[in-house]
């Protein structure tokens, strides 16, 4: 346990919620500050229209006002996207951020 503790506050401050959301969300618009932004397209459901999903630059929360889709932050994101453990999303950043 203590391990996992430890890898999820690796993950939580080498990966900052802003660089995860560009890489990850193509149609994301430019962010500019800090705090919610819109997040472009949901990734959880089939989305024609912008503005519903939003992220948090900040903390890495999301959430989805179309859907309903919601997370407090980049593991959860990974975990409810890719169908993913808590451990599989854990690698899953450790490996693709070089962490």
């Amino acid at each position: 346990m203590k391990a996992s503790l430890q890898s999820l506050q690796n993950i939580k401050s080498y990966i900052p919620p802003s660089e995860f959301y560009r890489a990850e969300l193509a149609a994301m618009p430019p962010p500019r500050g800090g705090g919610w932004r819109d997040g472009g397209l949901c990734p959880f459901h089939n989305d024609e229209h912008t503005g519903s999903f939003r992220v948090n630059l900040e903390t890495g929360a999301f959430k989805c006002f179309s859907c309903g889709t919601k997370g407090g932050d980049i593991i959860a994101f990974i975990q409810q996207r890719d169908g993913l453990s808590f451990p599989e999303a854990m690698e899953k950043l450790t490996n693709e951020w070089g962490l």
